[in-house]
C-alpha cells in the first residue's frame, strides 16, 4: 500500500467500517493477528469471548496495516500506545515518521459486530460506534452527560423514539470527547456538554441497520 496523500485540515476524516460477520473480515484475522506486538497478543488472550477477541484483534490489526501503509513501513513495528484517557496514539520512532512531520491521527471504536476507525493526517479524530439497544435508564445518564437541550429534546419524543435519540447523541458526545483526548469524567461539568465544542467538526454517519455512529475532528 503506497502513502496516502495529505489533504489539508479542512478535509473530511477517512472512515473505515469493518464487520466482523463478513466473509472477507474473517479471512484477515490470521494475517492481522500477527501484526501485533506481544502486549497486544497478551491482551488478546486475556479476552475470554471469541466476539470480545475478533473486535479487538480486527481493530488493532487493521489500525496497524492501514498506519504502516500510510506511513510506508513495517505494520508490525509501530509502537502504539495511549493517552491520558486510553485514546490509541502512534509513539514517535523513525519508523513512524519521528522528524519527518508526519503525524497522523486516528481513532477505534466497536460495538457488537462492527468496527469503525477513522484517520487523519493532521487533526485529532474521534469515532464512536453503537449498537442499537434499548436503554431504559437513559434520562438518568443524559442529564448528567449531555447538555440540558439535548435531554430535554430527546424526552419530547415518542417513547419509541427516545432510545435510538439517546444513542445518536451518545455516539456524539463520544466522538467529541476522543477526539478531544478526554474522558467522560475528565473534570467538566456535570450536564455541561463536554463534548459540544464549537471549534469540532462533525459527521453522522449512515451504518448498517441496527447501528449509530458519529465521528468528529478537533
Amino acid at each position: 500500500m503506497p502513502p496516502w496523500p495529505c489533504p489539508g485540515p479542512d478535509a473530511p476524516p477517512l472512515l473505515l467500517l469493518l464487520d466482523r460477520r463478513e466473509p472477507q473480515a474473517q479471512a484477515l484475522v490470521k494475517p492481522l493477528g500477527d501484526l501485533l506486538d506481544p502486549g497486544e497478543r497478551q491482551r488478546l488472550r486475556q479476552l475470554q469471548r471469541q466476539e470480545d477477541g475478533e473486535r479487538f484483534l480486527l481493530g488493532r490489526g487493521a489500525l496497524r496495516l492501514i498506519l504502516g501503509g500510510w506511513l510506508a513501513c513495517d505494520p508490525a513495528g509501530l509502537v502504539l500506545g495511549a493517552g491520558p484517557h486510553g485514546k490509541p496514539e502512534l509513539l514517535p520512532t523513525e519508523a513512524a515518521g519521528e522528524g519527518r512531520g508526519l503525524h497522523p491521527r486516528f481513532n477505534v471504536s466497536h460495538s457488537g459486530d462492527l468496527i469503525l476507525l477513522g484517520f487523519h493526517p493532521q487533526r485529532p479524530v474521534g469515532v464512536d460506534v453503537e449498537q442499537r439497544r434499548p436503554v431504559p435508564e437513559w434520562e438518568g445518564i443524559a442529564r448528567r452527560c449531555l447538555p440540558s437541550g439535548t435531554w430535554q429534546s430527546i424526552r419530547s419524543l415518542p417513547e419509541e423514539l427516545r432510545s435510538d435519540a439517546f444513542l445518536a447523541a451518545w455516539c456524539r458526545l463520544e466522538a467529541d470527547l476522543k477526539a478531544r483526548g478526554l474522558g467522560l469524567f475528565s473534570g467538566e461539568p456535570s450536564g455541561s456538554g463536554a463534548g459540544e465544542d464549537q471549534d469540532l467538526d462533525h459527521w453522522p454517519l449512515v451504518l448498517p441497520e441496527g447501528y449509530l455512529a458519529a465521528a468528529a475532528l478537533a
